[in-house]
């Protein structure tokens, strides 16, 4: 028998090796499956038990939902995530749960904490606290955001080699602009606003004075906000935190460069612990169970536990949608917001008979013009359906997220949300000088005027940048004259704090673009009694998962606990910078885009 010709061979190799990857993938998911269900049966709330929060990665308004199977598969191209709402429904039912005698703060695993949810979370806890209860925070070192949500517990321990090292809040950007002048890419700008800074890091090598000088403002804002409430927290006076950071050099070097220390004599810790220290110590108030380890339970597992939430009347609901990301046009992809799906999401809340009120939790500096103003468009349907619509505002509502926030029925936001930043620009980079820098020009015929003044590879006419120009004028007025009419105040008083200029979210109430400074829950409150309820449940809608998707994902975070991500400072920038470039997506090329909402917390 003569043997197979060479491609025969190869095709059968490559059919033998494919059936043996797919039934080791069956048989890799069988299992897992049979260690995630048999792991989600046994969850169980002892009597007297502490309640643990333990977030894994960056606290955020909503995961991403990107493709399940790439992030289990290569898991340090997409950051873990841990989403907000549960960490605060695992603390509003143990206050109610004669099960849970105690919180625990076990903060070493966030990697990204905003004083927005801290503060949040915060509220949570202080409400657990009334009920007789006591919460204790541990962390082998505290950056600032993991340290104002300690700061809330009634104890706060740090490892003896541990640290608190206060640097307050900044807005660094890179700047391309020597960059494109040697690689010969010419950019081009169409902008209206005196603070609309987006563009500045294409077309100059450093910070103007304008963005400067209201950037400065923003976080001195910021910072002034974040000492108070760890004063308050502390029981210390503002005076001492101040002290305490602005001569934190002087200070450390009085204790010999010991950072715990300074912390425990500055009354920012109570006690320096090792962790089994701190176990027994907490052991003290909640016992062990009979494998000797802590009386406690995950808040994760806790949430399994407990069961979903009832409604309590199944047509009285107000709904909510979580806005987190860019606004990009397009269907779903991760961490942005597209428009054609979050339409979607809207109309199905318009169309629901059970849900008679909406409330958007916004986090977003904004984006694609043209895709905000699709979101609002159908924002205002639900409203001229009868159904009311109410923005919360989360850490930033800025740009297109104030664009799709303009005209809805009230807008809430926290102390510390930046917002504002009202302005329009479009940005065409060209290539001309590039190709005739290696020997290479384009040329050609055309119909019109426009026909090649658009062309990137040739460069903009003086006909193109006067309708792009003109474009983002026009884009500017609506902007502004959807405000104005949102918020009840005459164009030229929206004009005066536009520009493209950030506000904190305290600021924006005194201005009148926000009415009134308060937490998701207060929205919806505000929400159901513009629909005229005066029972009823808030129901999150949220893009449904598969099964399939649920089980990778719980597969992901259990693969995450055992090896944390690092992002180094320089990738970080560089990753922001590309994101950004990815968010221009606009067909008519015009933005409504915040860089100054970029405040490294």
């Amino acid at each position: 028998m003569s043997k197979p010709a060479l491609f025969g061979r190869i095709g059968r190799f490559l059919t033998a090796a494919r059936v043996f990857t797919a039934n080791a993938l069956f048989v890799l998911l069988v299992l897992a499956i049979i260690i995630v269900v048999s792991g989600t049966d046994q969850f169980s709330v002892p009597d007297g038990a502490a309640l643990v929060i333990d977030p894994q990665g960056a606290v955020v308004e909503q995961e991403a939902l990107g493709d399940a199977l790439a992030e289990l598969l290569m898991p340090t191209g997409t950051p873990m995530e841990a989403e907000l709402r549960p960490i605060l429904r695992a603390v509003e039912i143990a206050a109610d749960d004669i099960r849970i005698a105690t919180i625990v703060l076990d903060l070493d695993r966030v990697t990204a904490l905003s004083s927005g949810h801290a503060e949040t979370i915060g509220r949570a806890l202080e409400a657990f606290r009334a009920n007789g209860k006591r919460i204790v925070a541990f962390g082998s070192y505290y950056t600032q955001g993991q340290y104002l949500l300690a700061s809330y517990a009634d104890a706060v321990y740090l490892h003896p080699y541990g640290q608190f090292l206060p640097t307050g809040y900044g807005l660094n950007n890179l700047y391309f602009n020597d960059l494109l002048d040697k690689l010969g890419v010419n950019i081009h700008i169409f902008r209206v606003g005196k603070y609309k800074e987006f563009v500045e890091p294409y077309t100059r090598s450093s910070m103007s004075e304008e963005a400067r000088n209201a950037n400065q403002v923003l976080v001195d804002a910021l910072w002034a906000h974040y000492g108070a409430r760890v004063a308050t927290n502390r029981r210390l006076t503002q005076a001492a935190f101040a002290d305490y950071v602005d001569s934190f050099a002087d200070h450390l070097e009085g204790v010999g460069g010991d950072m715990a220390r300074l912390a425990l004599e500055h009354k920012l810790v109570d006690e320096l612990l090792t962790p089994d220290q701190a176990r027994d110590r907490i052991a003290q108030r909640v016992g062990q169970n009979d494998q000797g380890e802590l009386n406690a339970v995950n808040y994760l597992d806790y949430l399994a536990a407990v069961g979903p939430s009832q409604p309590t009347a199944a047509d009285q609901q107000v709904g909510v949608i979580t806005a987190r990301g860019a606004i990009v046009d397009g269907t779903d992809g991760p961490g942005v917001i597209a428009a054609d799906d979050f339409v979607e999401r809207i109309r199905a809340v318009r169309r629901s008979d059970n849900i008679r009120a909406l409330v958007v939790r916004v986090d977003s500096p904004g984006g694609s013009a043209f895709a905000s103003e699709l979101i609002r468009q159908e924002l205002e349907l639900t409203q001229l359906a009868g159904k009311p619509v109410v923005v919360s505002m989360g850490n930033v509502a800025a740009s297109g997220g104030y664009w799709i926030a303009a005209t809805a029925d009230a807008i809430y936001a926290q102390p510390t949300t930046i917002t504002g930043s009202i302005g329009i620009f479009g940005i065409v980079p060209t290539l001309e000088q590039s190709l005739a820098n290696i020997g290479v020009r384009s040329d050609g015929v055309g119909t019109t005027a426009l026909s090649r003044g658009l062309d990137p590879l040739s460069g903009l006419s003086d006909a193109a940048s006067r309708v792009l120009q003109a474009n983002v004028e026009h884009g500017y007025d609506r902007f502004l004259t959807l405000v104005a009419r949102g918020r009840d105040m005459p164009v030229e008083a929206v004009d005066e704090v536009a520009q493209g200029r950030v506000w904190v979210g305290a600021r924006a109430k005194e201005l009148g673009l926000v009415d009134e400074l308060g937490s998701l829950q207060d929205a919806a409150a505000k929400a159901a009694e513009l629909a005229g309820m005066e029972e009823f449940s808030v129901r999150h809608v949220t893009p449904a998962l598969s099964p399939e998707q649920r089980l990778l994902r719980q597969l992901r975070r259990r693969a995450d606990a055992l090896q944390p991500a690092q992002t180094g400072v320089l990738a970080g920038y560089l990753t922001q910078a590309m994101d950004m470039l990815a968010w221009l997506d606009d067909p008519k090329d015009t933005y409504a885009l915040c860089l100054g909402c970029n405040v490294r917390w």
